[in-house]
């Protein structure tokens, strides 16, 4: 817990920090990103004082805000305004950044909050987009003009220094953060897979269906938990028509006792301990331009070997040895299974992989980051707890 935006000036001992995010009861990877931002930084630098402004984005605001300072539609000019008055008392402002979040027009209205705040502004962007759209690359140039600029992979700074114009010396790494830790994997054969997340198009569950038929053959027989709700974006235009179609080709394919669905909203220490019952991690996204992925993270943080489709963030952590990255298709990400599984040793190797890397992203060692960039744009205010 942090104090409330009510605190006096003078009962502040370190430096009040704004942070402009989604925020749970949202249930989003920036708003579980910014909750263990927040509960991190309590722990490394309990001076600070974090105001969280939540964007809602036009859902009805919370009656009791709790850890919360404002809410903010980032439809409303009003509502803009308002809010960069409130985050001109912090010292430093941290804005997550993805063009999702800011309402319509690739939420071009960030721009207005940018461009209305005075105080140090470091933008963390979650996502870089490859081949940019006019838009999107006028609003990354001008958030990296207005501010500091974080990325969460070498993946994400290489791939915005290559499709924008900004220097490679002008964009922070921080690794995204993981509150997981490694933990031996079960014993027996390695046949339980796991996939989590919010579920829709893209997601490449057509994919690992498919490989599970040509993986029927191991012996045991592999097992295979896919948790998460509908994406609420496609249960709004859809309904439950996609979750019909993936659970119908489950049916059709044959593979009813290999697979088994979790259609609920899973809390994080619940899904810990399903990963930790796992072996092995599938990730069979369609996406070939991922920079950042948090499962991909808690994955490697939690110690389990991982076979993804091939994308950059994927290839950056888990190419080094902690699992296996193949081509988009299903034949390829069966046989990056087939190979873990198969061989006990190449599996302890890839493993123990996962492990040593793991210790490496944890959310205590980011905090210190983001406590130490805070430090250098108000270093009067603060000092970092060992």
């Amino acid at each position: 817990m942090f104090n409330t935006v009510h605190r006096s000036a003078r009962d502040q001992k370190g430096p009040r920090v704004g942070i402009v995010s989604t925020f749970p009861p949202t249930r989003c990877g920036i708003a579980r990103f910014s909750s263990a931002l927040v509960s991190s930084l309590g722990e490394v630098s309990p001076e600070i004082d974090v105001d969280l402004v939540r964007l809602i984005d036009g859902r009805p605001p919370t009656s009791a805000l709790g850890q919360v300072g404002m809410e903010i539609d980032p439809n409303s000019s009003v509502s803009i305004r308002a809010a960069a008055r409130h985050l001109d008392r912090c010292d430093v402002v941290i804005l997550q950044h993805e063009y999702g979040i800011f309402g319509e027009n690739d939420g071009e209205s960030v721009l207005e909050l940018v461009d209305s705040i005075d105080s140090p502004l470091i933008t963390v962007a979650h996502t870089v987009v490859a081949s940019p759209s006019d838009r999107q690359r006028r609003i990354m140039e001008r958030l990296h003009h207005a501010s500091r600029l974080v990325v969460l992979s070498e993946s994400a700074r290489s791939a915005l220094v290559s499709s924008h114009s900004i220097p490679r010396s002008e964009v922070v790494v921080i690794p995204h953060g993981s509150q997981w830790s490694a933990t031996p994997p079960p014993g027996g054969p390695a046949r339980h897979l796991i996939t989590w997340g919010l579920l829709g198009p893209g997601k490449g569950l057509e994919r690992s269906l498919e490989a599970m038929v040509e993986l029927r053959d191991l012996d045991p027989s592999p097992q295979y938990t896919i948790v998460g709700r509908t994406h609420p974006v496609v249960a709004r235009n859809e309904g439950v028509a996609y979750r019909r179609r993936i659970e119908s080709m489950v049916r059709d394919l044959g593979i009813d006792d290999l697979v088994k669905f979790v259609d609920r909203y899973v809390a994080d220490d619940e899904l810990y301990e399903m990963v930790r019952k796992s072996h092995v991690v599938v990730i069979p996204y369609d996406n070939t331009d991922q920079v950042t992925s948090g499962v991909v993270t808690d994955a490697i943080a939690a110690g389990r070997p991982v076979v993804a489709t091939r994308f950059p963030h994927a290839e950056e952590l888990v190419g080094s040895g902690s699992g296996i990255v193949v081509d988009h298709d299903s034949a390829a990400l069966a046989d990056g299974v087939r190979t873990l599984v198969e061989s006990p040793e190449v599996y302890d190797r890839a493993a123990k992989s996962a492990a040593a890397r793991g210790s490496d992203l944890s959310w205590t060692s980011g905090a210190l980051r983001y406590a130490e960039f805070i430090r250098s744009l108000v270093p009067d205010k603060m000092t970092i707890s060992n």
